[in-house]
C-alpha cells in the first residue's frame, strides 16, 4: 500500500473502519510514510486531539488535493482547533512532508 505525492512514494497505512478512522494517530509517536483515511465524498473535520507528533493534513477528492493544513500541532484533551475540508480521502503525513505541495496537485492512492 502506497501513496505517490510530488513524485515520491510513501508507504501508507489505510484506515477504513469507523474505529480505525476515529483512532487515527492518537497516542502514536511514529508514522512511517503516511496514513490514509477512506472517508467517502463529503465535508470532513479532523483534529489533533491526543496526537503526539505534528502532521500535515491533506484533503483529497478523486486524487486531487482540495485542502492542505501544514504543521498541525499536537494538542491535549482541551483542544478545539478543527481542520476541515471536502473530499473522499484524508491523508496525514509527518509535518514538513507537504511544504512544496499545493491545492490542485494530483496524489495517487494505491490500496
Amino acid at each position: 500500500m502506497s501513496v505517490i505525492l510530488d513524485s515520491k512514494v510513501h508507504e501508507a497505512e489505510y484506515m477504513e473502519t469507523p474505529e480505525q478512522i476515529k483512532h487515527g494517530m492518537m497516542g502514536r509517536r511514529e508514522l512511517k510514510g503516511c496514513m490514509v483515511f477512506k472517508m467517502g465524498m463529503g465535508h470532513h473535520s479532523f483534529w489533533m486531539r491526543k496526537c503526539l507528533v505534528p502532521l500535515d493534513i491533506v484533503f483529497v477528492s478523486k486524487n486531487v488535493i482540495t485542502k492542505i493544513y501544514l504543521d498541525c500541532q499536537p494538542c491535549d484533551l482541551n483542544c478545539d482547533e478543527r481542520y476541515t475540508g471536502i473530499g473522499d480521502h484524508v491523508v496525514e503525513f509527518l509535518s514538513g512532508t507537504c511544504r512544496n505541495t499545493k491545492v490542485g496537485d494530483r496524489i495517487s492512492l494505491y490500496y
